[in-house]
Formats: C-alpha cells, structure tokens, sequence
C-alpha cells in the first residue's frame, strides 16, 4: 500500500521510493541561491562595523517567522536590529513612508524578508536615503525578469540555478543564515531556527516536498522540545500536545492564531510572542491572540455564509460555467475588514472549486485577496490584469500560484473587476473548474485499521502536494451520526461494513447529512487517523465527502 501511495505523490521509480525511505529528503547548499555571496558579505561588513540594521518584514505568520528568524541570527552576530512590520492597512511590500522612518533612525543596511523581490523604485528610494538593500523573497519577480538594484536572494529568480523553488520567506532566511555560518564563524546554529521556519513553512501552504519536508520534518521536532516561550504559550492556549505535533497542529490551531492579529488588530502582538522570553509575557500575549482567533473566527463564518446564500448553488454556478453563461471566476466585495477577505475568498475557491477574489473597501481603496485551485495560477492572472491597461491597473500586487492580493482605487473597481473576469476567461482551463477529491484507493472498511493507520504515518509529514491519503470505502451503512456540540458544523458518526463498525468524524458537514436516517446506505471518501484516548489508541475515520450508495 505504502507503494502505491507514494507512487499517487509522484515517487513512480524504485529508486525514488528507496531514496523516499531511506535517505529523507535533501537539504541543498545554501550557497546555491542568487546573491548569496554579494548578501553575506554585506552582512559580514555591517557586522566588522556595528551598523545599524533595519529588517523589513510582513504581517503574516511566514513574514513574521522571517523576522524574527533573521532578527535571531542577526543579533547573535552581535548586531541590534530593527524590525519593522508593517500592518495590514500599510500592505504587503516595501513602502516609502517606512523606508524614511527606517532611515531617519540610522539605518544604513536594510534587508527586507518575505517581500521585495518586485520592489525596484521602493529600493531606489532606500538606496537615495543612504540605506543599502538586501532582498530576500521566494515571491516571483516581474513578469520581465527585472530586479530590484542589490543583491536579491530569491530560488524563483529566473537565473536562479537553486535546485528547489518551493521555499517560503522563512525557508531562504534559514538558508541565509547557513550561508552566513559558513562563511562567517560563530557560535552559532543555524537548525536552532527550525521551529520557526516550520511554522512558517505550514502556514505558507507551500509544496511539502523535496527541502521543505526536510526543514517540516526537522522542525517538527525542534518545536516540540522549543524552549521558546511564546510557542510554548501558544501550544498551551491552542490546547496543542507538542509530543504530537504535525502540520494539522500548526494549519488549524497555531498559525490562525498568529494570523489573527494581522487579521484584526496589530500584527505586532504576534511578533511579541515569536521573539518572547518571559513566560509570563507570552501566555498573556497568547492569550490575546486566542481571542482574536475567536472572533475572526465568527466573523468569517457569519460572513462565508452570507456569501453563499449570495453566490448560490454550486452545481447550478458550475454547469453556468461551464457553458461559457458566465466567467470562471467568484469577485465579492463587502462591508467587512480586510483582514478576512482571504479566508472568505479560500471558502469560496473550496466550496465552488472556483478562483476567488474578495475584497472590501476602506477610504478609497478596494483591497482584495484571492485563492486559487488547481491548475491556475493566481500571480499570472493579476500580471496579465496590470498589462492588460495602459499605465496598469493596480496601486500593488503580488502573490504565487495559489494565492495573492492587490490595491486598487475605488474609482476603478469596475474596470478591475471587468478586467479580472476577462482575464479568467484566458488563464481558467474549465476542466480544472469544480471541487474534485481523488481517491488514493478503493478499500473495504476492515482494511483501515489502526496498523494502517500507523504505516500510513510513516509517509508524514502531510501538506500542499503531499497530502494525506485519501480513501473510497464504498456501501457502508450510517449507523448513528449526531453534532459534536450546539451551533458546531462538526458531526460524530458511526458506520457499519459487514462485521466492521468504526468512528468517524466530519468536520464542516453540511445539514443534509444530520438528516439521514439511520440504516442509510453511504459512499464516503476519508482519511484513517490514530484517535489517542487516555491509554487507548484506535483507528478513526476523518470524513472528506459522502454520497449515497448506489
């Protein structure tokens, strides 16, 4: 089984799988990356001469695991940085009125994280105020090739020659910071970071494969010994077990938390806890950031929901099209922060299998986030969106393949949107179009127990392209289903095959399933989990979808 499904995650030699098994993934030469040589050493100058060194980072988990990444090495370097992380409201990127007050404090070296690879008047701006620029980003560059004027230390660069190009911010700070130990000595270690930069790497939602299942994997296991003391506080307001810590931990439990001080308050807070020492101080910020979670995560749902009493069916919205009636696209706009637009857009692309853009309005400006599905490419349609009108279109934008944002003035709301809808029309293929969940494989129930639930933990970590395998158990029986709690959209169900019962639970069901009688006859694609119970452990089933039997 275990060779079947590494073949469904692209490892289809024999020498693939033995090396999958064996040898565990790579860890490439950092200095393989662009620039690295001209960034080091700039650094290694700062450093000979006490400079003062600005960090320039973002306001989400992977920005904010940047900084305090770098913020880290920098200092046991000797060096007492600044960190500047700008809000939601100032946007993604480099801006003018920062890189002044950065400047006016002292400033002669500047390295942004996470951001800056398409920043080329941002950096002339900092160079004309006496600040030298590193950049370091795993964003694509222009659609041109052009770069900032400095050193760019980025995989996705088209020169770039690095062996891998899934790394997220964090993940090229990491390898900044092994460049940095080999060529400058100290008593440092660079994996003293990788608690971090699995954080960061999750939340990201990049590729799980090649190196960043090793930094996930190495990770993994600095933060469940941390001696952190805000990721401590964090575990403990998460209710989090570091001894089974995985990417699930960090997705739905530690990274929203993180992310909601960006989303609703002061991404600064979050920043707070990352570089935290006492533990006093970090379960007090921690708890700051379990309450915002909490109302974030009220006024998401309270708000998808009206989305999709607005948006409307989505078989009837797919066959529309499908048949050309109407772009391949979802655009709303809301009275609603900013700072939730791109959960309510990632609910709209996983409910509608559909490219989502939401946005809301703020003085004059529409500020909008969009996610992806499989098989487009978010970042080429917001280029081609700016190339498409004369002088461009956007006030800022950027993203990757599945997700992105830009600025627009709110007296061209309508031409964006016009803009957005023609644009998909050119880069959405309509058979990529709907939610699909492929199965891994055909099983009877009886073959997902326990032991198969421990050997399939023996692929983990799971993520973005390496996913948990998912299994089609055809015709079991709906022996009794009931909701977790009141108001909750989880269900608890148990179900029958033959002499088999097993437990299975069904996060975010929709009403009609509560509905079923008891008896009913039910196709279900699921996931096999290990449920720790006091001292027992046992096989449960985590429901993806269902349908009835035929």
């Amino acid at each position: 089984m275990l060779c079947h499904l590494l073949y469904c995650r692209g490892y289809q030699t024999e020498e693939d799988i033995y090396s999958f098994f064996t040898e565990g993934p790579p860890s490439h030469d950092p200095l393989k990356l662009p620039d690295i040589d001209a960034a080091t050493g700039r650094i290694r100058s700062a450093i000979e001469r006490h400079e003062c060194v600005a960090i320039y980072g973002d306001f989400d988990c992977d920005g904010l695991t940047s900084s305090a990444a770098l913020e880290e090495t920098l200092r046991g370097y000797g060096l007492d940085p600044l960190v500047h992380i700008p809000s939601r409201e100032e946007g993604h990127g480099l801006h003018p009125e920062a890189l002044v007050k950065l400047a006016s404090t002292g400033a002669t070296l500047l390295i942004s994280v996470d951001c800056g690879v398409t920043a080329i008047d941002e950096v002339q701006v900092a160079r004309k105020l006496g600040m030298d620029v590193i950049v370091t980003d795993h964003h694509e560059p222009r659609a041109d090739g052009s770069l900032p004027d400095c050193p760019v230390v980025d995989p996705v660069r088209h020169d770039s020659h690095y062996p891998f190009r899934g790394l997220c911010g964090v993940g090229v700070v990491y390898k900044l910071a092994q460049a940095l130990a080999l060529r400058i000595p100290a008593n440092l270690d660079p994996d003293d970071l990788l608690d971090l930069v699995a954080l960061g790497t999750v939340a990201d939602v990049v590729p799980l494969r090649d190196e960043n299942r090793f930094l996930v994997m190495q990770g993994l296991r600095r933060l469940q010994k941390t001696s952190r003391a805000g990721l401590r506080a964090l575990f403990e307001v998460a209710g989090v077990d570091p001894a089974r810590l995985d990417p699930t931990s960090i997705g739905f439990y530690l990274a929203p938390r993180v992310n909601a001080a960006n989303r609703l308050a002061d991404p600064n807070i979050a920043y707070a806890l990352l570089t935290a020492r006492d533990p006093d101080v970090a379960k007090q910020l921690a708890r700051t950031l379990s309450a915002f979670n909490e109302q974030r995560q009220s006024l998401v749902n309270q708000r998808a929901d009206q989305l999709y009493e607005a948006v409307g069916d989505p078989e009837v919205l797919l066959a529309e099209t499908r048949l050309g009636v109407r772009p391949p696209v979802l655009i709303e706009v809301g009275e609603w922060t900013a700072g939730i637009s791109g959960l309510l857009a990632s609910k709209l692309s996983d409910r509608y299998g559909l490219p989502a853009f939401v946005g809301s309005e703020s003085r004059d400006t529409v500020s909008v986030s969009a996610r992806g599905v499989g098989g487009v490419y978010i970042d080429e349609i917001l280029e081609a969106c700016e190339l498409a009108v004369p002088g461009g279109l956007f006030h800022g934008y950027g993203g990757h393949a599945r997700a992105g944002g830009f600025r627009v003035s709110k007296d061209r709301w309508e031409l964006a949107r016009i803009t957005l809808e023609e644009q998909a029309r050119l880069h959405v293929p309509l058979d990529v179009v709907g939610t699909v969940l492929t199965a891994d494989a055909d099983v009877p129930l009886r073959k997902l127990t326990a032991y198969a639930a421990s050997q399939v933990l023996t692929l983990a970590p799971f993520g973005n392209e390496f996913g948990e395998p998912l299994f089609l158990v055809r015709d079991v029986s709906l022996m009794h289903c009931r909701v977790v709690s009141d108001g909750s959209k989880h269900v608890k169900l148990k179900l029958q095959q033959g002499d088999m019962r097993m437990s299975a639970v069904h996060f975010n069901s929709g009403d009609e399933i509560i509905g079923l009688s008891a008896g009913t006859r039910l196709d279900i694609l699921c996931h096999v989990q290990l449920n720790h119970w006091r001292d027992m452990v046992k096989a449960e089933l985590c429901v993806r979808d269902w349908r009835l039997a035929e």
